[in-house]
């Protein structure tokens, strides 16, 4: 059995970090296959189309087989024929973002492509910046906001995600503030950037009753054994001695 991990999220003063996967379906339908799927984390209430999944280790494995977040979206989508995204947020600093239709994967999209290798911005032939994408590969922003807008059926023609997409943060913005407004233009629900107050009410968000907790797919207390069976033990600090 694949051990799910920490249920909490967040990062406490070291800067936000979250995980989620929204899912384009029935509620009763993304439940029954994250329970197959054993994922522990948080199921949201249906919100018009979408269904959003808040991942109970936000940058680890979430659910068997050693699924971690896009490998959650990517199976939801080709097992319920539906469009999901998966976003990852790492401290406030670094947004990753997946999506999928049915059997079919966009491009994917990292703010910090730099982040996991060394070495500088990559140039298509032409000698133009391009983005890596996730899985290794390179995709310019604008095919990016293109397949996402495409996918999601939006029409942006103000460019809106592509300026998004490809903007530079600095001091005063973070990478919650530019998820906030990607999930905007794609009229996604938004509470997902405050969802590490979860179990307790999301600001701006569901309230505790509506949120459905899962631990290695499990509901209630069978659910919490699970979890604290499989939840990894973190050494002492070590004392001065």
């Amino acid at each position: 059995m694949y051990p799910p991990g920490p249920i909490g999220v967040g990062e406490g003063d070291a800067g936000v970090t979250y995980s989620g996967v929204y899912v384009a379906a029935e509620r009763e339908r993304v439940m029954a296959a994250l329970v197959e799927m054993r994922f522990t984390g948080y199921l949201g209430p249906q919100e018009g189309d979408w269904v959003l999944a808040v991942a109970g280790n936000p940058l680890g494995k979430v659910a068997g087989s050693k699924r971690r977040i896009d490998d959650v979206a990517r199976d939801l989508a080709a097992e319920l024929g539906v469009v999901t995204l998966a976003a990852e947020v790492d401290k406030d600093e670094r947004l990753k973002l997946w999506a999928f239709d049915g059997d079919d994967a966009m491009p994917a999209y990292d703010s910090d492509p730099d982040g996991d290798e060394p070495g500088g911005m990559m140039l298509d032939d032409f000698g133009n910046p391009v983005m890596p994408a996730g899985g290794g590969g390179f995709v310019d922003v604008e095919m990016v906001a293109a397949a996402l807008l495409s996918t999601f059926e939006v029409e942006d023609e103000e460019e809106r995600l592509t300026e998004l997409l490809a903007e530079d943060l600095g001091e005063d913005t973070n990478e919650s503030e530019r998820l906030t407004g990607i999930l905007r233009v794609l009229g996604l629900p938004t509470w997902i950037v405050s969802s590490d107050s979860l179990p307790r009410r999301v600001p701006g968000g569901p309230d505790k009753h509506e949120v459905t907790r899962l631990g290695a797919g499990r509901t209630g207390v069978r659910g919490r054994l699970r979890e604290a069976l499989w939840k990894p033990v973190r050494p002492s600090p070590k004392k001065d001695d």
